[in-house]
């Protein structure tokens, strides 16, 4: 890039399953922002990654590219879900006790680096996005629990301490979804005025005034609304990888002829990468914009095809679901008194 620059602007934090991924593909062609072109890409929730250092980090970020040119005087962000775990992802088995860890410890790292940065968090209501993450799990082949079999494991009182203890994907269906307790870790940390909590209710309702709040947050112009705004992606839930003999996942991220597969390629290759920077943003544009509708409405398709797929896992029991939202009453209380608002569940909840 012309010049450098070491510091990061924004950063959407979370919740997974919330609609981070929606929000990175709107937020990214917003002429004033610059993202890479690679979604979840953690540095201070991952030990690993942690102790190589901040330089070289932002030096990977911009080797992996961004949305048109890395300019300086664009606002720069990354979409990180899993800064919303409650603690470090994964810690250096050589490195300090996972007791040493709590909600503070990514929160500290991010001031310590980023004091100035803006902290954008988006949440479902907590049980959907339980069902949803357990889901993506089953899909992808890393669960064989029943939803009613894993909560049950991971209500028990030893299983709640260690889950949040100990932040893994595996047992985080329930823990994840507490989002006051790690949102306590931020608003402790950070000025209320640099975190923006909003909802996965608001950008289904309305994208556009959602994504103008956002957009004044982060301090960029709010006039912009992306061509794609129309559009849901919710990957992760349902991709169950790329195979030749199925053309449904010729358009799948993990295939090569994807958007996603086509930039990994880029990457990979320096010649290339820095052709592609080479054609002017425009023309850019003109290239990307309809490849990634049509690859938007192939992966919408394959979603729901695949989500009749998963009926054969049985599906939560009113049971589970009564127990799941009684455990998450005094959470959500304590996140409006945080945010100062009730959450739309909550609303939903009372209204019932």
């Amino acid at each position: 890039m012309s010049s450098e620059k070491d510091t990061l602007d924004f950063i959407i934090v979370g919740a997974q399953k919330s609609g981070t991924t929606s929000l990175f593909q709107y937020l990214r062609h917003h002429p004033q922002i610059a993202l890479p072109d690679g979604k979840e890409l953690p540095y201070f929730s991952h030990d690993k990654v942690y102790h190589r250092g901040w330089q070289r980090y932002m030096r990977v970020l911009v080797d992996i590219g961004f949305h048109g040119d890395p300019d300086p005087s664009r606002r720069w962000g990354t979409v990180t879900p899993h800064y919303m775990a409650g603690g470090v992802v994964e810690p250096d088995p050589g490195g300090a006790d996972d007791a040493a860890y709590d909600v503070q410890t990514v929160p500290l790292r991010i001031r310590e680096q980023l004091p100035q940065v803006r902290l954008i968090a988006i949440l479902r209501d907590p049980v959907e996005r339980a069902v949803s993450h357990h889901r993506m799990a089953a899909m992808k082949g890393r669960e064989r629990r029943s939803f009613d079999e894993a909560a049950t494991e991971l209500l028990g009182s030893e299983a709640l301490d260690h889950a949040r203890r100990i932040p893994e994907d595996h047992t985080g269906y329930v823990v994840w979804s507490e989002y006051g307790r790690i949102l306590k870790g931020y608003f402790d940390v950070f000025p209320r005025d640099q975190i923006l909590v909003v909802f996965t209710d608001e950008l289904e309702r309305e994208p556009a005034q959602l994504l103008s709040r956002i957009e004044d947050f982060i301090g960029v112009s709010t006039a912009f609304e992306p061509e794609n705004l129309e559009a849901r992606y919710q990957v992760g839930a349902v991709s169950r990888g790329f195979s030749w003999t199925s053309p449904s996942s010729w358009l799948s991220p993990s295939s090569p002829i994807s958007p996603q597969g086509v930039q990994r390629a880029l990457r990979r290759n320096p010649a290339g990468r820095a052709l592609w920077r080479a054609v002017p943003e425009r023309h850019q544009l003109r290239v990307r914009r309809p490849y990634e509708r049509i690859a938007g409405r192939v992966l919408l398709s394959n979603r729901r095809r695949s989500a009749n797929e998963v009926s054969s896992n049985a599906p939560p029991s009113a049971t589970t679901l009564t127990r799941l939202r009684s455990h998450y009453v005094s959470d959500t209380e304590l996140l409006a008194s945080l945010i100062g608002t009730e959450p739309p569940w909550q609303e939903s909840s009372t209204a019932s």
